[in-house]
């Protein structure tokens, strides 16, 4: 089967880059680890998000079972990480996480994983695309009192900590709890019906001057054609250069690290 693969892993302005990216032997992945909020770091100075998306994309190239299985031993993995490390399984918000998008091919089809905020896409031979696990932005409500109040307003900061203590209650990352599990989207589909698998984090997301609680990939997947995923990675960029206090567009940091991976087939 022929294709071509495009790939990006790039940090963005925080002092590591928590993506993570896997791409070997028919099994591509991107992971975005979160940073704890009570900002511990561990083994030689790594914070848990950046310890979390490694463990996650170390497992996913395990091909000795379903992606499914592979992210209940992926998280399984990072909880006996926080273990080994004296992590507080009590303080919710100093665990570990990470979300996942992976695919893996095998005999003409393509069996898909994800679980969070980072995505996989399907975009068809007919030109059009379908988000495997559509899914409500959890951050919608954050992003947009940001947009209100500014970034570093301190009704911001409280909102993320509640927003971070309802992981695994109202959507799903990989952290060690068993809940994880319950929040888990995977497929199968038919490589014969697509031209193109995009798989990203939301650092690659275009940036969006008003907050949607379902995210609108159309403008990313259209740019994504037309300049490929370097030319994407510049567009939002530059979009995000332009705007340092984060007022026109809403975020949580100037640049947020960034996972692609794009298979044409």
């Amino acid at each position: 089967m022929g294709m071509k693969v495009e790939q990006i892993l790039e940090q963005g302005s925080g002092a590591q880059n928590e993506d993570y990216l896997i791409s070997d032997n028919y099994v591509f992945g991107v992971f975005d680890g979160a940073t704890s909020l009570d900002g511990a770091f561990f083994d030689g100075g790594r914070s848990g998000g950046t310890l979390a998306s490694s463990i996650a994309g170390q497992t996913f190239l395990d091909c000795r079972q379903s992606l499914a299985g592979l992210g209940a031993q992926a998280n399984d993995s990072i909880r006996t990480q926080m273990e080994l490390c004296g992590v507080d399984f009590s303080r919710r918000c100093g665990l570990w996480s990470t979300s996942a998008a992976v695919v893996r091919l095998r005999d003409g089809a393509l069996e898909w994983f994800q679980t969070g905020d980072s995505q996989v896409v399907f975009i068809g031979r007919d030109g059009g695309y379908r988000v495997a696990a559509k899914r409500e932005d959890h951050d919608f409500q954050t992003l947009s009192l940001i947009r209100e109040k500014g970034r570093h307003h301190p009704a911001v900061r409280k909102l993320v900590e509640v927003v971070r203590q309802d992981m695994n209650r109202s959507y799903g990352v990989l952290n060690g709890e068993r809940e994880a599990e319950g929040f888990f989207r995977a497929g199968v589909e038919e490589v014969c019906n697509i031209k193109t698998v995009l798989l990203f984090t939301d650092g690659l997301d275009v940036p969006c001057p008003v907050p949607q609680k379902y995210k609108d990939f159309s403008c990313l997947i259209r740019m994504s054609r037309e300049l490929g995923l370097e030319g994407l990675r510049d567009l939002v960029r530059g979009h995000e250069a332009s705007d340092p206090d984060m007022k026109a567009f809403p975020r949580f940091k100037k640049h947020d690290d960034i996972a692609a991976i794009a298979i044409h087939f």
